[in-house]
């Protein structure tokens, strides 16, 4: 029996209108949504998306790290960054807008006059760089980023500070500690890096962040970096092999010859002869007398083996992948201890041309880093912050020194005794005093090098 229909049900179904797919006239307050994409070709991306990945493993990490540790190429990379470093970095000031009212660009002496009002915070800056040993703390931090292609100088202040916020200490976080990288989609800049052992998150404004080559051309990494390590780490391992394993065993042939004992089984199990074998290789010292004692049955022969090894060979192998592992950092060789640059005007034209060139090139990658992140941070935590309406701040080194002075001078006396019309100009060139340009008199004074000298009018 069928039971009957609940009461108020009805058969009649209400008809439902088909909805037209992609249709959106068909559809009540229908809002279109934008969907960001990491392609324009996207119709509705709002703006250009990515998303980044580590560069390295930490296996690969744990390579870079023995690398530089345990060969030349840490040696060579020390060396050029300390001629990086140098003698330190200071803060500068510069002019936005070197140009007077008229239009006309200021001359040095004006500019300096200007610029000599704000000597108090550019004091106040230096002052608290020694405070908190910056000097080796970035020394520290670039060779980091170096060997590991990033590394973060952490700002650390206590929970009650109350002062004008400037960081109590810096905290160098190990690069092998440092997690993923977030980076703001619209203007990919940086934003916040992860830290593990312990955890934790480092703001960009919280710290420092040096990363080599941030736009690496390696793919889908902004912001991990590039080791300079990655190059050499195969030659790096072959030189480790070839000076703590090959060389070792070497040397140890040419003082204890290697031999072959040829033990006779004479009825013995294999196992019995192996125990036996064994018993004898570990009662052997190398280059020492040895007794061993044996049954009556027992037959033993020794021959020795000459392995002939290719020592030339080997130490021309060892010596080239030093010269690649230091050629990657560009270091002149006589700077670490190789005296190959007998003459000494070549030695000096090869490190101004490292000088000029890599060590340069380090400058201006970590003065924008400093200038940018440490600096100008600083000024704002002072209260200064009104000055870079007129002034931008900068990162500046100290020169390097590669002669003194006085070795220039003989040279150019010489000169001047051939060349007597020889004007102040060319001089304070050859002599790079160009500084003192304006503090000279109006007339050319020729010097002669037995100490005379002859003045004529300009």
């Amino acid at each position: 029996k069928k039971s009957s229909p609940p009461k108020g049900y009805s058969k009649k179904r209400k008809s439902v209108k088909p909805r037209k797919i992609g249709n959106t006239k068909s559809v009540k307050n229908y809002k279109p949504v934008k969907f960001a994409s990491a392609s324009r070709s996207f119709k509705n991306a709002s703006v250009l998306r990515a998303f980044n990945l580590p560069t390295y493993t930490d296996e690969e990490l744990e390579f870079f790290e023995d690398s530089w540790a345990n060969t030349p190429a840490g040696t060579a990379l020390d060396k050029r960054m300390e001629l990086v470093i140098g003698g330190g970095i200071k803060p500068i000031f510069e002019l936005i807008d070197p140009t007077k009212k008229n239009g006309e660009e200021m001359s040095e002496e004006e500019q300096k006059k200007i610029l000599d009002k704000y000597q108090k915070e550019l004091k106040e800056l230096e002052e608290f760089d020694i405070q908190v040993n910056f000097n080796q703390k970035l020394f520290d931090a670039a060779v980091m980023a170096k060997v590991f292609g990033r590394s973060v100088l952490l700002f650390e202040n206590l929970q009650d500070d109350k002062s004008a916020g400037l960081p109590k200490s810096l905290k160098l976080v190990h690069s092998r500690n440092l997690n993923k990288v977030n980076f703001n989609q619209e203007t990919w800049k940086l934003e916040d890096v992860l830290i593990q052992n312990p955890s934790a998150k480092a703001k960009a404004e919280e710290m420092i962040y040096f990363v080599n080559k941030p736009d690496s051309p390696i793919r889908l990494t902004l912001w991990y970096g590039y080791s300079e390590m990655q190059r050499i780490v195969g030659a790096a391992r072959a030189y480790r092999r070839i000076i703590e394993f090959d060389m070792p065993e070497i040397t140890q042939s040419l003082w204890a010859a290697y031999g072959m004992f040829l033990v006779k089984r004479l009825g013995r199990s294999e196992s019995d002869a192996e125990t036996d074998m064994n018993t004898l290789l570990a009662s052997l010292n190398p280059g020492a007398f040895n007794a061993v004692s044996v049954d009556q049955m027992d037959e033993i022969e020794y021959k020795q083996i000459d392995l002939q090894p290719k020592i030339k060979e080997l130490v021309d192998l060892a010596d080239f992948y030093e010269r690649v592992m230091i050629g990657n950092s560009q270091t002149p060789s006589a700077l670490l201890g190789r005296e190959e640059d007998q003459n000494r005007a070549t030695l000096i034209g090869k490190i101004k041309f490292f000088i000029e060139g890599p060590v340069k090139s380090d400058r201006e990658w970590l003065s924008g880093i400093i200038s940018e992140q440490w600096y100008e941070r600083n000024l704002k935590k002072l209260k200064h912050e009104d000055i870079l309406k007129h002034v931008r701040i900068k990162a500046e080194f100290e020169a390097v020194t590669i002669e003194a002075w006085d070795d220039l001078v003989e040279p150019v006396q010489r000169l001047i005794t051939i060349l007597p019309n020889m004007t102040d100009e060319i001089k304070l060139q050859l002599l790079n005093l160009e500084e003192i340009k304006a503090d000279l008199p109006e007339e050319n004074v020729n010097f002669i090098p037995d100490g005379s000298q002859a003045t004529q009018g300009v």
